[in-house]
């Protein structure tokens, strides 16, 4: 896919020597996520890019792998970006893990961007190379550390291909009370009650014989 390409920016890349930094943005409900791969926090305004000005961005430079990027004039490929830490056990990182409700399908922004020489200014301007939704979150854990596995892909559709629960229903489809009337239905005492089949009436003879059935009288004799 072609990106614009500030003069700066291009002047930079044809240096003998650049130094590339990760941008990323991860629209977590409740708690987003924005960082980077440079020093210290970085802070863009101006840039045209309403995803990126205005945002803050901690460093998080030696914990951060990402995959190939891949995009065209189709839907491009996933990333998986992976946070690598020793503090991921945390019960909270856990539980938004865990509650897809708070990722699955939330937006999510990477941009390049390059330093000048002395490794603190960022070149204007980053360029954005992928945007899309997260798709998946999870954690892996390694010996002696975990890390955290978070794919973004550009098909939306991919976002909704994992299991959902029925309290999932009414978050997509806010109007709609199919899932809560299901829920109801199987909550009801009637619904847990199971009801006699193929009963029949027996016949004054039948009964007669189950009556006088005597088991030891019908018992067969071995020899």
């Amino acid at each position: 896919m072609s990106r614009s390409l500030t003069a700066a920016m291009q002047t930079a890349l044809a240096a003998p020597e650049i130094i590339p930094v990760l941008i990323g943005r991860l629209d977590i409900k409740d708690d987003p996520v924005t960082a980077w791969t440079g020093p210290g926090i970085f802070a863009p305004t101006g840039t045209g890019d309403a995803a990126l000005d205005d945002e803050t961005f901690d460093p998080l430079g030696p914990y951060v792998d990402v995959s190939d990027i891949t995009e065209d004039l189709s839907m491009g490929d996933p990333v998986v970006i992976r946070l690598h830490g020793h503090d991921i056990d945390e019960s909270l990182l856990r539980q938004v893990v865990r509650d897809k409700r708070v990722w699955r399908g939330r937006k999510a922004w990477l941009w390049m961007g390059l330093l000048n020489a002395d490794m603190f200014t960022v070149i204007a301007d980053p360029t954005r190379i992928k945007t899309g939704v997260i798709t998946h979150m999870a954690i892996r854990r390694k010996e002696g550390e975990a890390v955290v596995d978070v794919t973004i892909d550009n098909d939306a559709a991919n976002a909704r291909s994992g299991p959902l629960r029925w309290i999932d229903h009414v978050r997509f489809y806010a109007t709609d009370t199919f899932s809560t009337h299901v829920i109801r239905l199987a909550n009801k005492a009637e619904a847990l009650q199971s009801t006699p089949v193929n009963t029949r009436t027996i016949s004054e003879e039948d009964q007669r014989m189950i009556d006088n059935f005597n088991p030891e009288a019908n018992r067969p004799e071995f020899r």
